[in-house]
């Protein structure tokens, strides 16, 4: 998949829980970020986790802000707020992959908020109806 070029979100606050079968028992992970422009710069953890799901929760918000936000810019700042883990079910898998579906959450939903914005008169197309109605 190629990068799109794109704005990048605006000072919002996402939640993306993640949950796959396996079988006998299940993996998941779910994750709660903030996207500010007037703080700290960098990636900001301020719920506790293990280091283990740290570096996984990281590595997918950096992976997937260069795919998704390669003009995202160094002023900014990503904090991770809440963390959801299971004592069994959990695992760094799951908490990367929590990630970068945050990012492809936020992502979404900037292409929508500026495709519609761009509609006349706010009334969106008929290729966002079939969309909306999925």
């Amino acid at each position: 998949m190629k990068p799109m070029k794109s704005i990048t979100p605006g000072e919002i606050e996402l939640y993306c829980y993640f949950a796959r079968h396996l079988g006998p028992r299940f993996e998941s992970a779910g994750l709660r970020i903030q996207f500010h422009y007037n703080q700290t710069p960098g990636i900001h953890l301020k719920a506790n986790t293990s280091t283990e799901y740290k570096d996984a929760i990281i590595k997918g918000i950096r992976e997937g802000l260069a795919l998704r936000f390669p003009e995202f810019p160094t002023t900014a700042s990503v904090w991770i707020t809440e963390i959801t883990e299971h004592p069994i079910d959990s695992s760094a898998n799951a908490f990367y992959k929590a990630a970068r579906a945050m990012i492809d959450q936020a992502f979404i939903l900037v292409q929508y908020q500026t495709s519609a914005s761009s509609i006349e008169g706010g009334v969106p197309n008929e290729k966002w109806s079939q969309i909306d109605s999925v």
